[in-house]
């Protein structure tokens, strides 16, 4: 047999410390959420998360988010990486400016709008329909949607390659663009 004693006698035996747990309504299991709750001082006993696997490389610190489709790297090859330096350095940029996202399965605009609040976005060999946004866009085309500056463009303008005359006329219609996205 259990005695179950009034709120108003349980707060008097612990009035300097009480350990509230929440249950849930599913059978009675308790949540690990735990917070201690005192009259002397508010102290709460939380755990800070372990930090978050980072999913994009550099520091966005100006907002530009830089998609890119590559089966065979983390995040972008070491050749398409310095043909991209190269073009933010011309562009007064630095991969401290940038966040450079592999698109993997499963990654939508609204994730990235969320955790990155792009305000230019250059996706290289990445569809629209790749980040569920509704609408599509031609190559070299610049987009406003949501806030942001969109423009695809094709990943072999990336490439190291300058003697073939397709992939120059690639990199001549990158660069006339990003000189108008970025006044330079």
């Amino acid at each position: 047999m259990s005695t179950q004693l009034p709120g108003f006698v349980l707060a008097g035996l612990y009035k300097d410390s009480l350990v509230i747990t929440e249950e849930t309504i599913e059978q009675n299991k308790p949540v690990k959420k735990q917070e201690q709750v005192t009259n002397k001082t508010p102290k709460q006993n939380i755990v800070d998360p372990a930090p978050e696997k980072k999913w994009f490389l550099g520091d966005n610190k100006k907002n530009i988010t830089i998609l890119i489709r590559d089966n065979n790297a983390v995040y972008i090859n070491d050749e398409w990486l310095a043909t991209l330096t190269k073009l933010l350095a011309a562009c007064k940029l630095n991969l401290s400016d940038i966040a450079i996202i592999n698109v993997k399965e499963g990654l939508d605009f609204l994730l990235i709008k969320q955790q990155l609040d792009p305000q230019y976005v250059l996706m290289f060999d990445v569809t629209a329909k790749d980040i569920a946004l509704p609408f599509s866009i031609p190559n070299y085309q610049i987009q406003k949607y949501g806030g942001a500056t969109f423009m695809m463009v094709p990943a072999i303008t990336l490439s190291a390659n300058k003697t073939t005359e397709s992939i120059k006329v690639e990199k001549r219609n990158l660069w006339e663009k990003l000189k108008i996205i970025f006044n330079v």
